[in-house]
């Protein structure tokens, strides 16, 4: 470990874990903050690698949203943090025109693990995230086929909230457009628990037996029939995550690769929050073909959230035959990101050689098995979907008609807070009629958790959840 040059190790120290005093506290929330309402402090983990973190008035929270999806080794995980240390000895940051030992072995490594036809692929890496992966997919897209400058996207998808990516998600509640709204077109994503064509046993991620994938000739005549200008890329979430944990029909994402081959439309998946282990294989794609023997794989893909283990990161993978970008075309002054590279790297390691995911499958089976148990005497249960750690949670307000249980869902998650233990929730689905729908709870815990974890969530999500429908 280098010595400190300028500042002794006491200053550094100082200047970064001094206690904070509560003039502090409210100068930030109150002057300088350019979002207010940020009421609790965060404080890292309990401990190394730990499920649980803690909070500045003293709590110690079971985290059943690793903290937006990304700490899939736990918090502060003690190899990610030793790899980050040793990175950060040789170099933090180079021009992206150069190459880095670190950024050969992070490409290579890349090219080796993803699904299918990406396999051997080429790989462009950021330190911003999905919506510059994604940007660069699109990119990517636009100098494989100058035809076109429309992109297929899917209602209740999410993408990012920049001001081009914004435009490729549902409705977002900002108080400004979206710029480039014209290179959108919006299709429709099966919901099988909420079919429009009245299958009613889309149970459980799967579609009803009897369903004829009419949204898959729906979506096909909205991108051959439909479209203003020409498509050239289709963007979708094999399973999506913030529209409500909702996977797509496999022959539904087999046809889907099928009309895009047809179209000579680029496939794009954006796997922000199914990679990394969390669906009991490494990647949704491979999760897919492993459960029902199918190769959905797309021409290009992109990754982040859980890729580096809380380390900010944005990966855009294409297929080997596509047409490179030049420098020019993917450069920005952070996209060799020493640090984050490394911590994927270590990472991708640890969840390989201790088959992490295969125990995300287990344990997403046994609470997924807990919650159906419970549904039978709790009727405002609606659905439970995964796969593995990727578990949504329905409520309704009636069985039959199905009708969306908004204020449950907003105080379980209430009632969970003062239990001890923190869910996710969807994202709101926005009508301009003024009301909006989110009744879908998530679950996604980091991938490290043991049986007793698990346990303890099935235990006070039951606890909490007859506790809020009492208060209702």
């Amino acid at each position: 470990m280098q010595e400190p040059r300028y500042l002794s190790k006491e200053e550094i120290e100082e200047i970064i874990f001094s206690k904070l005093s509560q003039d502090e506290i409210d100068k930030c929330k109150k002057d300088h903050l350019l979002v207010k309402d940020r009421d609790i402090i965060y404080m890292g983990g309990t401990a190394p690698g730990s499920v649980h973190f803690k909070t500045y008035d003293g709590r110690e929270i079971l985290d059943c949203t690793s903290q937006a999806w990304v700490y899939n080794l736990g918090h502060n995980n003690p190899d990610i943090s030793y790899a980050i240390s040793r990175q950060s000895q040789i170099t933090t940051h180079a021009w992206s025109y150069f190459l880095t030992p670190i950024r050969i072995k992070f490409t290579n490594k890349i090219a080796e693990i993803v699904p299918g036809q990406l396999k051997g692929g080429r790989v462009s890496v950021n330190n911003s995230g999905g919506g510059w992966a994604l940007e660069c997919a699109m990119r990517l897209a636009m100098v494989n086929n100058k035809k076109g400058d429309r992109f297929i996207v899917f209602r209740r998808g999410y993408h990012g909230s920049n001001l081009v990516m914004m435009g490729a998600s549902q409705r977002l509640p900002m108080r400004f457009p979206a710029f480039g709204a014209e290179h959108w077109i919006r299709t429709f994503y099966p919901y099988c628990y909420r079919c429009p064509w009245n299958y009613k046993e889309g149970l459980g991620g799967e579609r009803d037996k009897s369903c004829n994938l009419e949204c898959l000739e729906m979506v096909r005549q909205d991108i051959e029939m439909y479209t203003t200008g020409t498509p050239i890329g289709c963007i979708i979430e094999p399973i999506q995550g913030p529209g409500g944990q909702i996977p797509a029909p496999v022959d539904f994402l087999m046809g889907l690769k099928e009309i895009c081959k047809n179209n000579n439309i680029l496939l794009i998946y954006d796997e922000a929050q199914t990679g990394f282990g969390r669906t009991g294989k490494m990647f949704a794609t491979e999760w897919y073909e492993a459960t029902y023997g199918k190769d959905i794989s797309p021409d290009i893909m992109t990754l982040t959230k859980a890729a580096a283990a809380g380390v900010p990161i944005g990966i855009t993978v294409g297929k080997p035959k596509l047409r490179s970008l030049t420098e020019f075309e993917e450069h920005s002054t952070f996209s060799s990101p020493s640090l984050a590279m490394a911590a994927c790297l270590v990472n991708i390691e640890i969840l390989q050689k201790y088959k992490i995911p295969e125990s995300a499958a287990k344990l997403g089976e046994k609470i997924t098995g807990y919650l159906k148990d419970l549904s039978e005497d709790i009727p405002e249960i609606g659905d439970i979907r995964g796969p593995g750690l990727f578990i949504g949670v329905e409520f309704i307000k009636d069985q039959k008609t199905r009708e969306p249980h908004n204020d449950l869902l907003n105080r379980m998650i209430h009632t969970a807070w003062k239990n001890g233990i923190f869910f996710g929730e969807q994202m709101q689905i926005l009508s301009t009629a003024g009301y909006y729908i989110q009744n879908t709870l998530k679950i996604k815990p980091p991938l490290v958790m043991n049986d007793e974890d698990a346990d303890m969530i099935c235990i006070l999500f039951e606890k909490s959840l007859k506790e809020a429908l009492k208060s209702i």
